[in-house]
């Protein structure tokens, strides 16, 4: 099980959901009621299953003035991240891809650029994951096999750059494995 720190904060990563755990959920509340602003905070609202605040925050946290198009994309992707736990798929979907595209506005080949996009298509695997859960639950097998192999393909790719940048985090390179890990047993009943 991957796990890293957030907000002085311990967070693992659930090996079979790939949703992240609160081990101090007191404390990441505290952090976030001390810091509404912080756009760090729609992340940590979503973890804690504050859904509705963690959409809203994200939302405003695109509203800033001047953002970097790849500071813009990692808002976004928090925002989408807020969406998916919803279970507003497709809307996440679509705003991680506008993230995608976001990245390479700047300098598309810096680290900074390269790591956000890493990122992204980290997190569009992981809905990819959920969506294809949930098509597997409606009785869709076909959308949700496509859905699992879409997953896997962006779960590869940010692996493969994440281990190739140099740049990643040993925690977060360990977090790419342990998604291809669980796309690659292709076990779709959750």
């Amino acid at each position: 099980m991957s796990s890293f720190e957030a907000a002085g904060t311990r967070i693992s990563i659930d090996p079979e959901t790939l949703r992240e755990i609160v081990l101090d959920p007191a404390a990441l509340a505290e952090w976030c009621a001390t810091h509404p602003t912080d756009p760090r905070a729609v992340a940590f609202l979503r973890m804690l299953g504050r859904l509705d605040e963690a959409a809203i925050a994200g939302r405003q946290a695109l509203e800033a003035p001047g953002l970097s198009p790849v500071m813009r994309a990692v808002r976004r992707t928090r925002y989408a991240h807020a969406l998916q736990w919803q279970g507003a798929f497709v809307a996440a979907e679509e705003q991680l891809d506008l993230a995608a595209e976001e990245t390479g506005l700047e300098d598309p080949t810096s680290p900074s650029s390269l790591s956000a996009l890493a990122s992204v298509f980290q997190h569009r695997a992981t809905c990819r994951f959920e969506h294809a859960l949930a098509e597997q639950r409606d009785q869709r097998p076909r959308a949700a096999g496509r859905l699992w192999e879409a997953a896997l393909e962006d779960a590869q790719r940010a692996l493969y750059m994440r281990e190739r940048l140099g740049v990643a985090a040993e925690d977060v390179i360990e977090s790419s494995r342990q998604t291809v890990r669980r796309l690659e047993r292709r076990d779709l009943d959750g």
